[in-house]
């Protein structure tokens, strides 16, 4: 097969014998043939043969009146051979043209062409719309992006919730039913079809506009949209509660108090807490007979007091604290949650957590020789200091201790109040010049961190021996000198923060274990707001709905109520347990926290070996919740003492100074602005086993 002119022709087509044709016919071909066919016989002769009829293939066109020879050979092809084959000269495609269907010409063309001043077909499709165009292909997903019209519907659901909240708040405020129900008649809102928000108002049912309102304010997902804090109004019956609570408290005169007591690894913080509550009365004497035999046998004899809080084998095993102990006692005017956290460096993700559950907190410094200059100025301290004496390697070390790392963190995490407990004295003959020393090269520290002088108390104790602990020093050595108070009058000289109970309920987790009659409960602190039993919660994230079933308030079983402040184990029900977690927050089912993704901090920066750089990678600890993210951005720099902004987007930030950054996280956490809940406001950011920088943050973006 051979292929020409895009038509196929077999080889019978292509052979041809010029003694097949008779030379005057073939001269004459362009004439229209009227008769049948001649073709010469195998003797020579002319015949007449009868061309064979072809059914399927009309007769050709003839040319047009008076045209050309050359127009009549191009339009009317030659007489077909009697086989019915196209003769030579002919054209098999001119010849089969019009066996083909034929299209007719677009409407423009058969009334006589196009013309500019009229609309072209394109532009008669376009005017015809969407209904005028075909379908092609197969039709796509309705889309789940909101239209404009759903996004008005919904921010119309979320107004109309918070009037009736406003309503409610009018109600219990002794205003008339009939200025409640104006303020929702204002709102002018209709029932949009389709859309999930309806809101009706009647005037013989408020709770049912209300309650309309609230399920229109639940977007896609189940996520509750965000609402200002300051539309928050307590339920009456729990705003009864809480009130005479509040006024029992008063004249009773004690408050919760949460201390936390930090510092360098090897200080002696869990051995001096552990000889307190002993004499407290917090530790039985069999207790304390069974940790000295199981210690001695251990062959770590001088941790038996620290065994009172130590009480994971590992902890035991290796002498160190690693999770956060807590305790309880009383003191004269504080009911104290004591929370022992851990001094080494590799557990200060547990420090942090108990730190920011402190109202206040004890730093234990070890006044032995270079045991200060190793918690303050690094490990490499201890040293020099035995060779300098009590000078140690002076304020220009580079520093590398938890002492700073702690009080750094404690500072940034809301703690104001502090008291500076030097222990071990009894290493330098309870030596006055070793705590002046400490003191003079602490304070000015303390101070640079945020700490007001007025605020820091400073005392010595001795835990083995306990000197100093509940009743003045009986040695001879350090009574000589100190005449200031004692570690339980320092604790009662804390004054408890202010209760939030006006806000909404916020509680981060910060513990998830198994109730001893069943079912899974939580612990925490509660940061704003008050529970009881029936309260319903929210859980985020996952938005997961849960009741409180009972609570345990301070170390009180069954307690009937929890305040803001108060440290609190919930025992919840209709909530799965594997969507619990620590920093996860308990909050108001109608005013949920923000879920951030991306937001805007203002950070201190504290020591950095190298500048930090845009996309530097942190990890972000707010509450008890901690999250891997980046600096996505480097916004400006800020006046450490008033500020405001000095330099516009820099290019790294260096030691010391105070920036406002872009922090983006790899999962949603739990925050809020500082200026709202300054608990679930503060954050730190740790790179490489040390922390990096500590800030509060101004806005969530995402």
């Amino acid at each position: 097969m051979s292929r020409k002119q895009t038509q196929l022709y077999g080889d019978d087509d292509l052979d041809y014998d010029e003694e097949d044709y008779d030379e005057d016919a073939y001269d004459d071909w362009d004439e229209p043939v009227a008769g049948p066919a001649v073709a010469k016989g195998s003797h020579g002769h002319k015949a007449h043969v009868k061309p064979k009829a072809s059914p399927h293939k009309p007769a050709a066109p003839a040319a047009a009146a008076g045209a050309s020879a050359l127009a009549q050979a191009l339009s009317d092809p030659p007489p077909l051979r009697p086989d019915g084959k196209p003769q030579r000269g002919g054209n098999k495609h001119l010849a089969s043209a019009h066996h083909h269907n034929s299209y007719p010409l677009s409407p423009g063309h058969q009334q006589g062409g196009f013309e500019f001043n009229t609309p072209s077909p394109d532009d008669r499709a376009k005017a015809a719309g969407p209904a005028g165009r075909p379908t092609v292909g197969i039709p796509l997903a309705p889309s789940k992006t909101p239209t404009v019209k759903q996004q008005q519907q919904a921010a119309a659901a979320r107004k109309a919730a918070s009037a009736a909240e406003g309503a409610a708040a009018a109600l219990h405020s002794q205003h008339s039913i009939d200025e409640a129900l104006h303020d929702l008649h204002d709102l002018n809102l209709a029932a949009q079809p389709g859309d999930g928000s309806s809101v009706s108002v009647s005037s013989s049912s408020n709770g049912l506009a209300a309650d309309a309102a609230r399920k229109g304010s639940r977007a896609g997902g189940g996520a509750v949209a965000w609402r200002p804090l300051e539309d928050y109004c307590m339920e009456a019956d729990l705003a009864r509660d809480v009130d005479a609570a509040l006024a029992s408290e008063a004249g009773v005169g004690r408050r919760g108090l949460h201390l936390v007591v930090m510092g360098h690894v090897d200080a002696g913080k869990s051995t001096l807490m552990g000889r307190l509550l002993s004499e407290l009365g917090q530790v039985s004497q069999k207790e304390v007979h069974k940790n000295q035999k199981e210690s001695a046998q251990a062959g770590k004899a001088s941790f038996s007091w620290a065994w009172v809080l130590d009480e994971r084998p590992e902890e035991r095993a290796r002498g160190v604290t690693v999770d956060v102990a807590v305790a309880r006692f009383n003191t004269r005017g504080h009911s104290i949650t004591l929370l022992d956290a851990p001094g080494h460096r590799d557990f200060v993700p547990n420090m942090i957590s108990g730190a920011g559950l402190a109202d206040a907190a004890l730093l234990l410094v070890d006044g032995s020789p270079g045991g200060f200059e190793a918690g303050f100025y690094g490990e490499g301290a201890a040293a020099g200091d035995a060779a300098a004496g009590f000078g140690g390697l002076g304020p220009d070390a580079p520093p590398g201790g938890q002492t700073q790392e702690h009080a750094q963190l404690a500072r940034s995490l809301g703690v104001e109040q502090l008291a500076v407990v030097i222990s071990k004295l009894d290493t330098c003959d309870y030596s006055q010049e070793r705590f002046e020393y400490i003191r003079s090269q602490l304070l000015p520290f303390l101070k640079t961190v945020g700490f007001r002088e007025s605020s820091v108390q400073w005392l010595p104790a001795v835990g083995p021996a306990g000197q100093n602990l509940v009743a003045p020093p009986s040695e001879p050595l350090l009574l000589r000198w100190w005449k200031g108070p004692t570690l339980v009058q320092a604790i009662d000289a804390f004054k408890p923060k202010p209760r939030n109970t006006g806000a909404p309920l916020r509680m981060p987790v910060h513990d998830v274990f198994k109730a001893r009659q069943g079912g899974v409960c939580v612990g925490g602190k509660l940061e704003g707001g008050a529970l009881k039993p029936g309260s319903k919660l929210l859980l985020v994230p996952g938005y997961e709905a849960a009741v409180v079933k009972s609570l345990e308030v301070n170390g009180q079983d069954h307690a009937p109520l929890a305040l803001a402040g108060d440290s609190a184990d919930v025992l919840l029900s209709g909530i799965d347990a594997s969507a619990l977690h620590a920093g996860a927050v308990l909050c108001h089912p109608e005013f949920p926290v923000h879920l951030a993704v991306k937001f805007t901090v203002q950070v201190l920066v504290l020591q950095v070996p190298l500048p930090i750089l845009k996309g530097h990678a942190v990890t972000i600890h707010a509450h008890t919740a901690r999250e891997a993210g980046v600096i996505s951005a480097l916004l400006g720099l800020c006046d450490s003492k008033t500020g405001q902004h000095r330099q516009h987007k820099p290019r790294c930030l260096l030691s010391g100074q105070t920036a406002l950054v872009e922090v983006t996280l790899v999962r949603p956490m739990p925050l809020e602005r500082f200026a709202d809940v300054k608990a679930l406001g503060r954050i730190a950011l740790r790179e490489g086993g040390r922390t990096v920088a500590v800030g509060v943050v101004t806005s969530i973006n995402e």
